[in-house]
């Protein structure tokens, strides 16, 4: 991550990334408190818009950062040093790693998007599903990369994967670079697991006595 970030910014990023992923469970959670299986749905879905925002809000401040939006759409990146960082939840258990994830499996229009036209040359593995229609979906990732694809050089893509649960929150954050085999299939090239933050203790309240 230093040689992709340089030495000041990678040390932020390895804490502000799973505080970032971490502050949108929690937002979730709190607001549908008695709702876990819906929860857990929303997590998995690439148009959850709490990722986006918190990684803008808790990374667009670093320097060189850029903060590239749509208005009226739920995608809002942070580009980096020329590395757009993008989220993906990759699971919702904290025996798994996101290098142990198969790159590219239950990636959004958003990622998949970017990769193709910012990634390494790759091609979709066979038994991998295609994404249901949805215009919204296909209109608003095309505005995003659109605006993209303005930079100048153009980014390289930096998945921030998290493994989640609706009751005990962020499991695991990880900052991966993908690589293309001569076949075209996606690999990790570069893979960081990152610390959790410390977990919030609430405030003893204090005692009244008459």
């Amino acid at each position: 991550m230093v040689e992709q970030f340089g030495d000041k910014v990678a040390a932020e990023l390895w804490t502000r990334v799973p505080e970032a992923l971490s502050t949108a469970i929690d937002r979730e959670v709190n607001a549908h408190p008695h709702t876990t299986q819906t929860t857990e749905r929303v997590l998995v879905n690439p148009r959850w818009p709490l990722p986006y925002e918190e990684l803008v809000l808790f990374l667009g401040t670093l320097p060189g950062a850029e903060i590239i939006s749509v208005p009226k759409s739920v995608y809002q990146l942070v580009v980096i040093n020329g590395h757009v960082v993008v989220p993906w939840c990759y699971g919702q258990s904290a025996r798994e790693s996101m290098r142990d994830a198969e790159v590219g499996r239950s990636f959004g229009r958003l990622a998949r998007e970017l990769l193709r036209r910012f990634g390494p040359p790759w091609r979709r593995p066979p038994a991998e599903a295609p994404l249901p229609l949805d215009a919204v979906d296909e209109r608003e990732v095309a505005k995003i990369c659109a605006a993209i694809a303005q930079l100048d050089p153009k980014p390289e893509v930096v998945i921030a994967g998290f493994a989640g649960a609706p009751n005990l929150g962020l499991l695991r954050a990880c900052l991966g670079e993908v690589k293309s085999t001569d076949n075209g299939i996606l690999n990790w090239s570069h893979l960081d697991d990152l610390p959790l933050p410390p977990p919030v203790i609430p405030r003893p309240r204090r005692m009244q006595f008459p």
